[in-house]
């Protein structure tokens, strides 16, 4: 009977052993998240400067950035990142316009800078073992979707 047990005890570890082993999920680590970027077919620079360290990344022809946050003091086990693109159109869209926008649209966070530029930040929480590949891809397609809306809402009063 013992003898049986252990061989299926035995037989189950070999089992566990073989398995695939899950796919890691995706957390606030910019290297991690460059690595998937670049998987995916997208340009994704780690850069630096003043301590701090983001990803450039680019798609549907803008450029945008994403900051870590919520990290240690080391610049490490950051629990949250941030989608960021500032536009720069000739006719600033005004603070009433941008109270329209973001009254009429659910995702983005929207606001206009110190020098009247129309910026759009997407937060996504990577904390507690992150999401997966499949959820965080499913949040960059959600983020290149309002960002091409939101930068054709920048750029509606400039001449073409």
């Amino acid at each position: 009977m013992l003898k049986n047990a252990i061989m299926g005890f035995v037989g189950a570890a070999a089992f566990l052993s073989a398995a695939p082993v899950a796919a890691q999920n995706i957390t606030a680590d910019l290297d991690q998240i460059a690595d998937v970027l670049q998987d995916e077919g997208y340009k994704a620079k780690i850069d630096e400067g003043d301590g701090q360290r983001w990803i450039e990344s680019a798609m549907s022809g803008y450029t945008y950035i994403i900051l870590p946050f919520g990290c240690d003091d080391a610049g490490n086990n950051c629990k949250s990142i941030q989608f960021y693109v500032a536009f720069v159109p000739t006719n600033k869209p005004t603070l009433e316009e941008m109270n329209t926008y973001a009254a009429e649209n659910r995702f983005g966070r929207v606001y206009l800078d110190d020098e009247g530029d129309p910026i759009i930040e997407m937060d996504l929480d990577l904390e507690a073992g992150g999401m997966s590949r499949e959820l965080f891809l499913d949040n960059l397609a959600y983020w290149d979707t309002i960002m091409v809306a939101f930068g054709d809402f920048a750029f509606s009063k400039d001449p073409e």
